[in-house]
């Protein structure tokens, strides 16, 4: 069975990526609500971006922590059959999965930049295009650096000692 198991490929781990982010956008959502609900209608108390953000943070982490610590899956990674280990093929430890979760959305954010300057209000000046140009070009270099590594790893991954694996279809 391990000989059966191979790295991912990036294909397949943006889409499980592409439904976990779909999971945890209904999460900060959900958070987003009921922390309006509490704050502003039931405490009176004025609103902070610096909370909400470490908010929708922790929210992440758990989400994604959890998974990682409790057999390695997502939903998003059970759907595709993927799995998150460490190299010796056991799973994350708390610490591990919290630096590789902070790694991950660093490098989603890297990536996701030159969306995000699209947008009218964030795209005022002439710095915003040099910064989706040299984030378009790191994006490219990072999925070049994974197509080279023979275990197709992410930066969360080599940061972390952990691989992403593609699991055998059940019998």
């Amino acid at each position: 069975m391990p000989d059966l198991i191979t790295p991912a490929p990036l294909w397949r781990r943006l889409a499980a990526a592409g439904y976990d982010g779909l999971l945890l956008l209904g999460l900060w959502m959900a958070v987003a609500l009921v922390e309006l609900i509490v704050r502003g209608h039931l405490l009176g108390l004025p609103a902070s971006s610096a909370w909400l953000q470490a908010l929708f943070f922790g929210v992440g982490l758990y989400f994604f922590g959890r998974s990682w610590t409790r057999g390695g899956q997502t939903l998003g990674m059970q759907a595709w059959r993927l799995r998150v280990r460490r190299l010796d093929g056991q799973s994350l430890r708390w610490p591990v999965a919290a630096v590789r979760y902070t790694t991950m959305l660093a490098t989603w954010m890297l990536v996701l930049t030159p969306s995000l300057l699209a947008i009218p209000r964030l795209a005022d000046g002439p710095l915003p295009a040099s910064v989706a140009v040299g984030s378009l070009i790191a994006s490219l270099g990072l999925a070049l650096l994974m197509q080279l590594d023979a275990r197709r790893r992410a930066p969360c991954d080599w940061i972390t000692g952990t691989e992403t694996v593609r699991l055998p279809k059940p019998d």
